[in-house]
């Protein structure tokens, strides 16, 4: 009676090249962060497969706000009262990093509550709006946060917050998506917490609906534990200029539509700027 050998070894080195593909893969996902300044970190990441139109790279920061102040401005507070491009809202203020804000109505007014430097520039809260960007609280220091208003309070009244923007949230602490699915296609701007307390802003260079970018940041290898969107469209804009380290990304992307260089020359009412220490 014969008895067939199995090939131990073969099988053993069969499965040390599937173990080593998979961590290989594994590395290949994970962002390479890059330090550009002291507590200021930049990486790109894949969007692949949620990117509906143009580059998949997407863009992310990631901040120690413990180290560097995050800063709300708004162009009525600036000497000529008038909104700036993205490349003038930087040179402007020399920080490391400016992107935009939320959302605003025809006029520049913004939609919601906006506080910057302590000052009240919007007081109406948005009903829709879940989520808002805080920096600086009125006790001291940098902390920095990203709000879920159906759990965290904020009072417009007395935010207890020098710097705070409203918008919507994207998706919240038990992974819940908070966005209907929709089709339309943008550039796309969100602001998120991560496992250790660090804000993370993620700014595509490619074409997203909410819906997708959501389940892209839940399940990818920025460990976000919530994140709240911005305004997207031609106004997703990332800007950083730190040290010798140069990034500029605007947004082309809205609908179904792509203007190149639209984004460039978009003036913004109100943006975020990551302030030197």
């Amino acid at each position: 009676m014969s008895r067939r050998h199995v090939p131990i070894g073969r099988i053993a080195a069969v499965v040390a090249v599937i173990v080593a593909a998979f961590v290989i893969a594994r590395q290949s996902q994970q962002p390479r962060w890059r330090v550009v300044s002291p507590g200021l970190e930049f990486a790109t990441v894949s969007g692949e497969p949620y990117c509906r139109r143009g580059s998949s790279h997407v863009a992310v920061l990631r901040i120690d706000h413990g180290r560097l102040p995050l800063r709300v401005l708004h162009y009525t507070r600036q000497p000529e009262r008038e909104p700036l491009t993205l490349i003038e809202w930087q040179k402007r203020t020399g920080a490391l990093a400016v992107f935009n804000a939320g959302q605003y109505y025809p006029d520049h007014s913004y939609m919601g509550l906006l506080v910057s430097d302590g000052e009240t520039v919007s007081r109406r809260m948005h009903p829709n709006f879940r989520a808002a960007l805080v920096a600086a609280p009125e006790r001291g220091g940098r902390e920095a946060r990203v709000l879920d208003l159906e759990r965290d309070t904020l009072d417009a009244k007395q935010p207890r917050w020098r710097e705070v923007a409203q918008s919507f949230m994207l998706f919240d602490r038990a992974g819940e998506v908070r966005v209907r699915r929709s089709d339309l296609v943008a550039n796309r701007t969100v602001v998120a917490e991560d496992r250790r307390g660090r804000i993370v802003v993620v700014v595509t260079e490619g074409g997203y609906t909410l819906a997708d970018l959501a389940r892209l940041l839940r399940e990818g290898p920025l460990h976000l534990t919530h994140a709240m969107a911005m305004d997207g469209g031609y106004e997703a804009q990332l800007c950083v200029n730190a040290g010798n380290f140069r990034y500029v990304s605007f947004g082309r992307w809205e609908g179904d539509r792509a203007v190149a260089g639209t984004g460039a020359s978009v003036l913004l009412p109100a943006v975020i700027a990551v302030a030197a220490p």
